[in-house]
Parts: C-alpha cells; structure tokens; sequence
C-alpha cells in the first residue's frame, strides 16, 4: 500500500486507515466537510513534544506524503506529534476534483470561486475557499497580498481562526507540551524563520535553528517578511513556540509536486530531525 504511488486522496486514506491501527492516533476534531482530523503519536508522552505537520495548503500535498514518511520512520525516545493532513477537505479536492464535494451548495460555491473550472488540481484553501495559513491570529489580514474574497488562495477568511480545521487544531495544541513545531510546506528548499513581531532575542534564537535546519537539508534559511497569519507565526508569536516553515522541493518542480517525487525529497529529513532534537531538544 504505502508503495503504490497514486495522484488520488484514497492513497492517502488507505494510509489513514492503516496508521490508525498501527500507531497511538487522536481524533482531534472535524473538517468543515466533516472529515476526522488525525494527529498520531510516537516515543514518549513524558515532558517535551514535538509538532510535525503538513497538508495546510491543498495542492502542497506532497508534504503530506513527507510527514507520513516521518512518522514511518520515527524511532527516538522524545515524544512527537505528527499531523500529515491539517487541511483534508482542500487536499481531496485538489487531488481529486470537484467531485470529491457532496455537498451540493459547496459545490455550486466552489465552482464559482474557480470560474466554473473543475480542475482544483491548483487549489490552495480549504472548502470555504478560506487560506488556512493566513487565518491565525498573528498580524492577521495585514498582508498586502491578501484578497478579500474567498478562492483558491489568498482570503484570510472573515476573521482570525474563522475555519474549523484551525480551531480544532490549536485546541489540540494547547493541551500538550509542545516545545518545537515544524510545518511542512512546498516548494523552494528554505526554511522561514523569524516572524516579524519577535524580540531581537527570540529572533536570534530563531535564526541560529532555522541556519542549522536548512545546512542539514540543504537548503536556505530566510527569514520571513510580510508574513502574516501562518501558523509557524502564531505558534512563535503567542504561544512561544519556536516554529519554522520548510519549503520542500526544488523551484524547478511544478505544483502540485507528484508523489512520485516523495523519495528524492525525503532524503535528510529524517536525519535532520534527529540532529535537531539531539541539539535542541534537551
């Protein structure tokens, strides 16, 4: 199952359904379409945590594929928890079109806000056509770039952590004793650090993690401008949680990024992690 490399969300369902039984799971909510949203855990529950997560951006689903990846391979004592798939209902549509959308006025909706075109393969948002990474309360609707309308990208929703899919997961977050977060993202190998908000201290701190992250990928740290409403920001921001934001795959590659890619991409993730925590988790 896990080497039937396929461009439909019933790939991914199948590793839903296996890693349910096969690793401690939680339910930690619904999707606006009424999907479970999953987060697995793995090594201890004692002390700190660490976040993993991937799948906020539809069409980015290839780092979906990583955190699973992740979660197959991880092996150490510190507790860490994995969510591949933050954004479910964006993600089987993006991968499988408008028909993968029951609901008849969702539909209608989502047509409209994608000129009537039933290719979503380009979709970012979820089912409300609401940017999940834009909707955290962390400068939120600051961004010059954002739009006001919902669509496949860019609208920050009506207002910060409108959409359900965000809720549910910082309730969940709240609750455990995460020290680190890593959000997975695609594409151009960086690793955003340094929310703009952030004391010089804490925006030095950021930077000397982000540069050993990125020389183990190798990959750039940039620090992030303009940035405004992503989950790495609020974690940062209000929870102080030092987050950082990984671009994963080359520039040259084309969104969506073909699974088929997954293994080529993965190479030193999981090494990088575990120098990571050895370093900075203590």
């Amino acid at each position: 199952m896990f080497q039937n490399k396929i461009n439909n969300y019933r790939y991914f369902s199948n590793k839903l359904k296996f890693c349910c039984k096969t690793y401690d799971y939680f339910v930690y909510g619904k999707s606006e379409s009424g999907q479970n949203l999953y987060a697995f855990h793995k090594g201890s529950y004692k002390n700190k945590q660490l976040l993993i997560t991937g799948g906020m951006h539809a069409r980015e689903y290839i780092s979906s594929e990583i955190v699973f990846k992740l979660l197959r391979d991880y092996d150490l004592k510190t507790g860490c928890y994995f969510i591949p798939i933050v954004n479910p209902d964006g993600v089987k549509l993006s991968m499988n079109g408008i028909n993968a959308v029951k609901n008849k006025d969702y539909k209608k909706m989502l047509l409209r806000f994608n000129n009537q075109s039933k290719n979503f393969s380009m979709w970012k948002a979820n089912v409300r056509g609401v940017d999940l990474n834009l909707n955290f309360d962390a400068m939120w609707g600051e961004s010059k770039y954002s739009k006001v309308v919902p669509g496949a990208r860019g609208f920050a929703g009506e207002y910060p952590i409108s959409e359900k899919e965000n809720l549910n997961l910082l309730n969940f977050i709240e609750k455990k004793y995460i020290i680190m977060s890593l959000a997975y993202h695609s594409k151009g190998k960086v690793v955003y650090y340094g929310f703009e908000k952030l004391c010089k201290k804490v925006k030095k701190q950021s930077k000397n993690i982000a540069k050993f992250i990125a020389k183990n990928l190798h990959y750039k740290a940039i620090q992030s401008k303009g940035s405004t409403g992503g989950l790495s920001d609020y974690l940062y921001y209000k929870m102080k949680i030092p987050s950082f934001t990984i671009e994963l795959g080359s520039d040259k590659l084309l969104h969506p990024i073909k699974l088929s890619e997954s293994e080529k991409i993965y190479k030193n993730q999981y090494k990088m992690l575990k120098k990571l925590i050895k370093k900075y988790v203590k």
